[in-house]
């Protein structure tokens, strides 16, 4: 991302302090690492290209507040951290949104291609609604930004993106994300025919009927 006023956005949207802790996925040169570097207690940036990262640490060799890793994050254990603000690698999105809600956050701001943003966002009833859109909607309070035109990176995509905000309202564990799996593999059937002990009023539900609160309502009252 080249749009030195867009990544200005980006920034303000996260609302950034120096008492924040900030993790960003896909540093790549740091464009984004400085902007956040220079309102952020702490920048913590992961980037897997090597050429990528031979580069940014040349650029932001100057910051004592950034700490740089050359890893793949969707394997890395994560820093706690206060917020996430990210341009992501869109190959990764399904897996590095699961695994921020699951590592917990107060606040993201995420560039995604905007058909997942879309899916992200997707109500039921929608044909891009799916589990990630449960998963997403049921844990966070999710605000869509703007569009972010391809013009706004260097070398340009075919395709526009989109900037989501996200404030996690709740915590899952892995077995949550499980059982959406679990429901999701059989979208179409009604929910006895997946879950043993499913309450009456959740039974004779198609899992692709309902909304993300009843998603988690009915994992709620699944005996443990």
């Amino acid at each position: 991302m080249v749009d030195e006023a867009l990544l200005e956005k980006i920034c303000g949207s996260a609302s950034l302090t120096r008492r924040d802790f900030v993790l960003e996925v896909g540093a790549g040169t740091g464009n984004l690492t400085k902007k956040l570097a220079g309102k952020a207690g702490m920048v913590f940036a992961v980037e897997k290209n090597g050429e990528f990262f031979e580069k940014l640490s040349s650029e932001m060799g100057c910051y004592d507040n950034v700490e740089l890793v050359c890893a793949d994050a969707t394997k890395m254990n994560l820093p706690e951290c206060s917020k996430i603000v990210s341009n992501l690698p869109y190959s990764i999105s399904r897996r590095i949104t699961q695994k921020f809600i699951l590592h917990g956050f107060e606040q993201a701001v995420l560039v995604y291609q905007r058909e997942f943003a879309q899916k992200l966002t997707a109500p039921v009833g929608h044909d891009t609604y799916r589990m990630v859109s449960v998963l997403a909607q049921s844990t966070c309070d999710i605000e869509p930004l703007f569009d972010i035109s391809p013009e706004a990176f260097d070398p340009q995509p075919n395709i526009w993106s989109m900037a989501l905000r996200l404030r996690l309202r709740w915590k899952p564990g892995r077995d949550y994300v499980e059982f959406l799996n679990r429901l999701f593999s059989q979208k179409n059937k009604k929910v006895r025919n997946i879950l043993d002990g499913a309450p009456r009023e959740y039974s004779e539900r198609k899992t692709c009927e309902m909304k993300p609160d009843e998603m988690l309502a009915l994992y709620r009252a699944m005996p443990r």
